[in-house]
């Protein structure tokens, strides 16, 4: 069974949040002011980074980047961190509802 994972971040006054879901397949999905702009599927389940990069809609654009450490098979959290320029910034983890599996009476509807 797999977990999902929201890491978000206010920069330059955009909304900047990535996705992490740690299933069967890792999916990471990069938002920007709730729109996705990047998307990307890992295979594997090493440890690692991966990156996700970004051109903030503002005046002028700025290209951003997000680093998305992954853990591997057996243990560890994931974490988020923006990346503009020079500065590092972390992104803290938003609490996301849990995916609900269907019950049987809700094939009858």
């Amino acid at each position: 069974m797999g977990r999902d994972y929201h890491f978000h971040r206010e920069h330059a006054g955009c909304s900047v949040t990535v996705g992490v879901y740690l299933g069967t397949a890792r999916q990471l999905e990069l938002l920007v002011d709730g729109k996705e702009v990047a998307a990307v599927r890992v295979h594997g389940h090493h440890a690692g980074v991966e990156s996700l990069t970004t051109v903030l809609p503002t005046d002028p654009p700025r290209p951003v980047e997000v680093l998305v450490s992954l853990p591997g098979a057996v243990r560890g959290e994931p974490a988020g961190t923006l990346v503009d320029g020079e500065t590092r910034l972390p992104m803290p983890e938003q609490k996301v509802p849990h995916r609900s599996r269907p019950t049987e009476a809700s094939w009858y509807q």
